[in-house]
């Protein structure tokens, strides 16, 4: 292999300034992972399994996966520290419908669909204090399309949003450092509070097992994952600091492991609370399970700042959405690759205008799919699909490119990678199985942008 064929393809971008260190690294990894899921997904989990140790354990799966997955990736950041992500890595690894299709079903769906269950979310908690806002609340109604009073709301909040990062990123930036700290004093709090007052039943965590447990407990646990895959899916977080970090070799394994570790621990005490104040039952048949906890601990007031914090946290994480979900179509627009109105830029604003108003148009598509657990259910097998093609890219790279400089490579190769594959392919293939007609929305997606591609991209 030569020199120019073995590092061409990723010293275009390799310039940028290694500044961070392991704190600064471990920070943006939590600010990606914590957001709306902790608050939204813990109910259906509960629903689907019934049982205090699978629920537990659901939330351990989510952290393994998504600290292996996190390995992965940051090799693949370090090698290739450009704009564009995981496109870039698939475009590298297989034919150009795969990148695009991704760049398509990022746009299409994953983020779009993202912000409209994060709506749902904060809309819920808003709920706590004005009660007409709600999915049960209808204000119009045509015909099998019935539109709620929350659906209203959340239409709303994207419109502010999408003219907020229309016009600047500087608001979006000064709500992403605000809700970075509301959401981990939210749960850090929450969790310490239930420690120190007490109030909670020990009964509540049995049985830990359940007595009629089988093989059948691997086709369950799948599409129960669905809630803890979405809340942990922020990992990917690493490859927007991988080629940024001081010593890459040392800093990164270690700011993913402090990363994902505290994630892993946050997420575990905070469900531990929720089991520990609520039953198994009750988590099930909570809408708002945060504020339900935190009344049930201090009373009313609890309430009543757990729902502001979590408004405000995902509030934020449907803000960051915006401003950072038009860099992957944008760079496939520079590319020839997607259509060329996202990657305008306005000439008063400086903003990739278009591409912000399509991905909010979208989001207010997705909401008439229903609740939180319904919108998710649409599109996170996808998220995972598409990090196991990337995870499968990391090993078709390492034969393409032997001798590319990779300033990081995952400890424990080839075995890391090919865990996360196995436990991907069994989660999606599960989710897809038992969740046919709530996954038929996405698989649409994708099939519409293959004749998109075919279509319209397929010469260039």
């Amino acid at each position: 292999m030569s020199k120019s064929s073995s590092s061409s393809p990723f010293e275009q971008e390799t310039e940028l300034k290694r500044d961070l260190g392991v704190v600064s690294a471990t920070t943006i990894i939590i600010g990606g992972i914590i957001g709306s899921g902790i608050f939204g997904a813990p109910a259906d989990i509960a629903r689907q399994l019934g049982n205090p140790g699978l629920f537990m354990l659901v939330w351990i799966i989510g952290g393994v996966m998504g600290f292996t997955g996190a390995l992965c990736f940051a090799e693949l950041g370090a090698m290739m520290p450009r704009s564009g992500g995981q496109y870039v890595y698939l475009k590298e690894a297989y034919p150009p419908i795969v990148s695009f299709l991704y760049g398509w079903m990022d746009v299409v769906l994953i983020q779009s669909a993202g912000l409209a269950a994060i709506g749902v979310v904060c809309t819920n908690y808003l709920g706590y204090f004005i009660p007409i806002v709600s999915q049960d609340v209808s204000v119009l109604s045509l015909g099998p399309v019935v539109v709620s009073s929350q659906q209203v709301v959340i239409w709303i909040l994207l419109a502010f949003l999408c003219f907020a990062n229309y016009v600047g990123v500087r608001f979006g930036g000064l709500v992403m450092n605000l809700t970075t700290f509301a959401k981990v004093s939210a749960l850090v709090g929450l969790a310490l509070v239930a420690f120190i007052v007490g109030g909670g039943d020990s009964s509540h965590f049995m049985p830990m097992i359940p007595p009629d447990l089988d093989a059948g407990i691997f086709t369950l646990m799948g599409p129960a994952m669905i809630g803890a895959l979405f809340a942990y899916q922020g990992w990917t977080n690493t490859n927007a600091v991988a080629g940024e970090v001081k010593d890459p070799q040392k800093v990164l394994p270690r700011a993913i492991f402090f990363g994902l570790g505290l994630c892993t621990v946050v997420y575990m005490a905070v469900n531990w609370t929720y089991l520990y104040v609520l039953s198994i039952d009750e988590i099930a048949a909570s809408q708002r399970v945060a504020s339900d906890v935190a009344e049930r601990l201090v009373g009313p007031i609890g309430g009543s700042l757990i729902s502001a914090a979590v408004m405000i946290s995902t509030f934020g994480t449907m803000n960051g959405i915006l401003l950072f979900s038009t860099r992957i179509p944008y760079a496939m627009a520079r590319d020839g690759l997607f259509f060329k109105s996202f990657g305008h830029v306005h000439s008063r604003y400086q903003t990739p205008s278009r591409a912000i108003v399509a991905v909010t148009i979208w989001a207010i598509g997705w909401t008439f799919l229903g609740g939180f657990q319904d919108i998710i259910n649409a599109f996170v097998y996808a998220v995972y699909a598409y990090f196991g093609l990337n995870v499968l890219a990391l090993i078709l790279l390492r034969r393409k490119y032997p001798d590319a400089h990779r300033p990081y490579k995952v400890a424990g190769y080839p075995y890391v990678p090919i865990f996360f594959l196995i436990v991907v392919t069994w989660v999606v293939i599960t989710i897809v199985a038992q969740n046919f007609s709530q996954a038929l929305p996405g698989l649409a997606c994708l099939a519409v942008g293959a004749v998109v591609y075919l279509v319209r991209f397929r010469k260039k």
